[in-house]
């Protein structure tokens, strides 16, 4: 396959899905491109033999580079930073639309979220599907890390964010906590792969080297800290942290290796501590480091306590399980599960230096044994589960699948007979609502007079590719609540005339006005509720690949009355033999199965029972 690599940074700028990826991708036969920007990061200015143009070419071990123009920048600035990132999305989409070959699949490289908007633009115009790998969770991030807090523009964000995963063709995540997140904002699980992220081994030498501790003393137990020392890391905590070692464990010493916009203001605040427990190293060459991490002791890995983070593994964590050195782990959540299950090291609070200093000297304590053993697990269990061959051969069939889908996905509801089946859906919506306004005024009334106002009952439900819509429905029960004030059960707050109105399916009705919008089709698969989404099968999620409905397949074989196991099967048997004689033939048995009042609801149940999974 021919695959254009979209990444803001690339080699020579310190990155993770970088020529490494490249390389392997070529070694497995494909033909790989790089769009990329002039490098400038993490300090803001351009590298050295480069300059900014409209593009430039190059070939780097064999791989062709196209570097398209960006305002270089990565201060605390919102400001300078949107700049960076949007102009080099407007320089790719342009750029790369007009001079770079098309290629079968795109990998996208997030963040920041303006790539995957480029991203869409190119799949737009070159008609060229994007696997988009995710490996921060935006806007969240961005609120977290106090580069940006403004509501309206942290909504745009959010939307944007929406934008990009309709678009593409399928979405890559580096824990199980992603997924989850995307799946309760409406991506359909079936879209989403866990892949997790790998270390670069052919850079990292984990050779110990007795210069790696120069700056820290031979009798010490050292604690290393590796990488960018930002807001998101938290490691005012870790300083802390350091003036009560001083007591319990005098032995410790905390070395911090790297940059990043906190480093001076951390620098300061030992110095005003009097640390004299904490050194600081200058950034590093990526192949000195393996030896560095080789000669310390334990290597730590903390960010704040934030919910974002509990769903984040660092890159570093996957460097530090390969050097084979026990890990303190200040990180809740997938992160702290690695290191559980690998049993590689000890877990500490995030944000709590008395914590941090506890499991300093536990490590310290715990002899060489214990510490050789948690070490070797870490190894261990890098080799077995995140190695970069086996990561690589996910990509590679992610990539394959999405350049070319099956036909059964080609063909479900696109091309022309979709653009005649919407025509006739709204056309049709658009007809009832006005004949039948005498029975929404009737309706209304009613409901108003019986339950009082309002007489519309309103849900989020998942669309096509579970694109999130307000569905409406005339209400049907109460607000009846018990003492305490929760909810009554389904049965008790069903009314007398609720239950006319479903039986006669005039509780339906509003639902053409989510046809006339777009929403909803009159035949596909019942859009069922929001947290179900993360419950389905990979077969079962198939039946988010065409539009909902009022009325559908299962409805005319049984509707309430089927278990979710037989509704599902008759959902995803739809999905695959979808046509428009069939939806015709749908609606019209539909209008006799309402007129007989079948399969209103299941024996025992006012309504149907909630949907745990398979």
């Amino acid at each position: 396959m021919k695959i254009l690599i979209l990444t803001q940074w690339f080699e020579p700028e310190p990155t993770f899905k970088g020529m490494l990826f490249a390389r392997e991708l070529v070694a497995r036969g494909h033909e790989v491109e790089v769009l990329t920007g002039f490098p400038n990061y993490p300090g803001g200015k351009v590298y050295p033999g480069y300059r900014i143009r409209p593009w430039a070419r190059e070939k780097i071990d064999g791989i062709n580079v196209l570097r398209v123009a960006l305002y270089p920048s990565h201060n605390n600035s919102g400001l300078h930073r949107a700049l960076n990132y949007v102009s080099f999305a407007i320089s790719a989409a342009v750029i790369c639309t007009a001079l770079i070959k098309k290629p079968d699949v795109m990998y996208v490289y997030h963040p920041p979220i303006t790539v995957g908007v480029a991203a869409a633009v190119i799949g737009f115009f070159r008609r060229t599907p994007f696997v988009y790998d995710i490996q921060d969770l935006w806007p969240d991030t961005v609120a977290a890390s106090g580069m940006m807090s403004n509501p309206a523009v942290l909504g745009l964000l959010g939307s944007l964010c929406k934008f990009v995963y309709r678009r593409a063709s399928h979405i890559t995540v580096l824990s199980p906590g992603f997924k989850d997140t995307l799946a309760r904002r409406g991506v359909p699980p079936d879209k989403i792969d866990v892949i997790y992220n790998w270390c670069d081994e052919t850079v990292f030498k984990f050779d110990y080297d007795p210069g790696a501790r120069r700056a820290g003393s031979a009798d010490k137990f050292s604690i290393l800290f590796a990488g960018t020392m930002g807001t998101a890391q938290g490691l005012e905590s870790v300083l802390q942290a350091a003036q009560i070692c001083r007591r319990t464990a005098p032995t410790a010493e905390f070395l911090f290796v790297g940059g990043g916009v906190e480093r001076a203001k951390l620098e300061r605040m030992a110095e005003e501590m009097q640390l004299e427990n904490v050194r600081f190293m200058p950034r590093q060459p990526m192949h000195a480091m393996g030896g560095i991490l080789a000669g310390a002791d334990v290597l730590l890995v903390h960010l704040k306590d934030d919910p974002l983070f509990r769903i984040t593994i660092p890159s570093k964590t996957q460097a530090y399980l390969a050097a084979g050195k026990p890990i303190l782990m200040g990180v809740r959540g997938d992160a702290a599960d690695l290191v559980k299950q690998s049993q590689s090291g000890v877990l500490c609070e995030p944000g709590n230096p008395q914590s941090i200093a506890d499991a300093v000297k536990e490590l310290a304590d715990a002899g060489p044994e214990r510490l050789a053993a948690m070490g070797h697990n870490g190894r261990a269990f890098h080799d077995r589960e995140l190695s970069i061959s086996g990561g690589v051969e996910k990509f590679d069939r992610v990539f394959k699948a999405a350049a070319d889908p099956s036909p059964g996905l080609r063909h479900r509801q696109s091309g022309w007979r979709f653009w005649i089946k919407t025509a006739f859906d709204r056309g049709a919506a658009l007809c009832g609502l006005i004949l039948l306004s005498p029975v929404f005024i009737g309706v209304s009334a009613l409901v108003g007079l019986s339950m009082g106002f309002p007489v519309l009952f309103r849900q989020q439900r998942p669309g096509r590719f579970a694109k999130p819509f307000r569905l409406l429905k005339f209400r049907t029960m109460s607000e009846r609540r018990d003492a305490s004030g929760k909810l009554l059960p389904d049965a008790v707050r069903l009314t007398r005339v609720g239950r006319v109105l479903r039986a006669t399916s005039l509780d339906e009705l509003p639902q053409l006005w989510n046809v006339l919008r777009g929403d909803l089709s009159l035949v596909g698969p019942r859009p069922l509720l929001m947290e179900y989404l993360p419950r389905y099968s990979a077969e079962q999620a198939q039946r988010h690949d065409v539009m909902p409905g009022i009325t559908g397949w299962a409805q005319i074989n049984g509707r309430n009355a089927l278990t979710w196991a037989e509704k599902f099967t008759l959902d995803t048997w739809y999905v695959d033999h979808w046509s428009l004689s069939l939806d015709i033939k749908i609606l019209v048995i539909t209008a006799w199965r309402v007129l007989r009042r079948d399969g209103i609801s299941r024996a025992g149940h006012a309504t149907m029972p909630e949907f745990h999974g398979t």
